[in-house]
């Protein structure tokens, strides 16, 4: 396992941020097809012989062509020789929508999808059941750099080197930066194509937040002070993801980057850090927030409501997904159009964000018997620069100068984010066993109003139970 460490995380993070959160439009140009070879002129000695090769020469031109010329200009891929299902399991939001429609355009040949979208626990769940089985039902898996590491610590992906070499020049994949590839490898093994990159920032709805005399908040304690006011007005107070034990886990990680770490575990020998000092701060952070800001009637809020709360204007103030941002200019739904703006993640008053940097991809199934290079090249169509400009409009992308002017107008928020903020999931073998543990337990701080040094103390003890089980420390 590569060592990692939480400056070398972020210096990644700013390499990909600044390839992915970009203000000016990508150029992309369609792919040309791939030239089809001319059947050779036939002898003029013998008519009979003549009229059978031409006959033959055609058949097999035809066959040639229907195998190695695009599928159109929308899907600049070789029509696979035989029909293939491809059936993809993630987790949906916008962007990710955009790249299915891209895939879909790949219907047109021989590929046909069946995309099972679950809430991304559950996807993730599903997922490693799917590979736990040695002959999944899924021959491409969706998910962010965290959940990619866990299924290729699981064994179950493919891992993408040679077909990347082999196809790099001619879909031009050297316009993803190495930093983005190193989000989705794991000891020199790439086993996704990043597609989308992501972090949280605040969102605030302004002309409201103006009503009330409040300032936009930049640190955590500062968010906590508006909270009275806020509820006093007789809106909810600042808005964090605490619906679930993976978003507890999230937030968690997120308030221990910008402390400064360790990171939740060591990234080289996955011995615990959960019951560090400022582990114990981050999470008595997060009690402090629960307690004073919490909504009552948004304890089970997914990102989905969120957003749509903060389209309606009954969330004022709070920190989520980049990804959302599109959503706030959605005339069908908003109500406050414009009213919406977007700020850097919160700190806890030093230089590093509370913010996450992730990529999400596609990942093809190691146990599948699809054929992998047609899997492979139909995540190329979903990921080439035509469809990545199209994907901008929804969030950030991974080509470098490609981007959409109808994008979101969240780019500076994001950006600096991401780039500032604690930087990527580690990729150790235990590290997925680490984020379970922490929600079990963090969540509890919420539903039981347990101590945070006791939470994390169970969660270090889950830990070390399930990871010793495993052989993973």
């Amino acid at each position: 396992m590569k060592p990692e460490n939480s400056r070398w995380l972020r210096l990644l993070a700013v390499t990909v941020a600044l390839a992915t959160f970009a203000a000016a439009c990508g150029s992309s140009s369609d792919p040309e097809a791939a030239p089809t070879t001319e059947a050779p002129a036939a002898s003029d000695d013998d008519a009979m012989e003549e009229s059978d090769d031409d006959a033959m020469e055609e058949s097999d031109d035809e066959a040639m062509e229907e195998v190695h010329s695009t599928i159109s200009d929308e899907c600049a891929i070789p029509n696979p020789a035989e029909e293939i299902e491809v059936d993809i399991l993630g987790w949906q939001f916008p962007i990710i929508d955009a790249y299915v429609d891209e895939l879909e355009e790949c219907a047109d040949g021989n590929y046909t999808f069946n995309v099972q979208f679950q809430d991304s626990a559950d996807a993730q769940a599903a997922a490693l059941d799917d590979i736990a089985t040695g002959n999944p039902s899924f021959e491409i898996y969706q998910g962010s750099n965290a959940a990619i590491a866990k299924y290729a610590n699981a064994n179950g992906l493919l891992p993408l080197n040679d077909l990347i070499e082999k196809y790099s020049d001619e879909y031009n994949l050297d316009q993803i930066p190495d930093a983005a590839w190193d989000f989705m490898s794991i000891d020199g093994n790439i086993y996704a194509v990043p597609m989308v990159a992501n972090t949280m920032h605040v969102f605030y709805n302004e002309p409201k937040l103006a009503e009330l005399n409040l300032e936009v908040p930049t640190t955590f304690a500062e968010a906590i002070a508006l909270c009275e006011p806020l509820q006093a007005a007789g809106l909810p107070g600042f808005v964090l993801m605490n619906q679930a034990g993976w978003a507890w886990q999230i937030e968690f990680d997120n308030v221990l980057g910008a402390l400064g770490g360790p990171t939740n575990i060591d990234p080289v020998t996955g011995q615990p850090n959960f019951t560090s000092e400022n582990a114990i701060e981050a999470a008595t952070i997060l009690k402090d927030m629960y307690d004073s800001c919490s909504d009552p009637d948004g304890a089970e809020y997914g990102t989905t409501e969120i957003a749509a709360d903060f389209q309606t204007g009954r969330y004022v103030v709070g920190q989520t997904w980049a990804s959302r941002a599109i959503e706030m200019d959605d005339p069908n739904v908003s109500t406050e159009l414009d009213n919406v703006k977007f700020a850097p993640a919160l700190s806890t008053g030093g230089s590093i964000l509370a913010a996450p940097a992730y990529v999400d991809g596609y990942g093809i199934a190691a146990d599948t018997d699809a054929d992998t290079e047609a899997l492979f090249l139909a995540i190329l169509a979903a990921a080439d620069a035509e469809s990545q400009e199209v994907a901008a409009e929804f969030g950030g992308v991974t080509r470098e100068g490609v981007s959409n002017p109808n994008g979101a107008r969240n780019t500076d928020a994001a950006n600096a984010s991401y780039a500032t903020g604690r930087g990527p999931d580690l990729t150790h073998p235990a590290a997925g066993v680490a984020r379970t543990a922490l929600g079990n337990a963090l969540i509890k701080i919420g539903t039981e109003g347990m101590d945070p040094a006791a939470a994390l103390a169970e969660a270090e003890a889950e830990y070390l139970k399930e990871a010793g089980d495993q052989g993973l420390l």
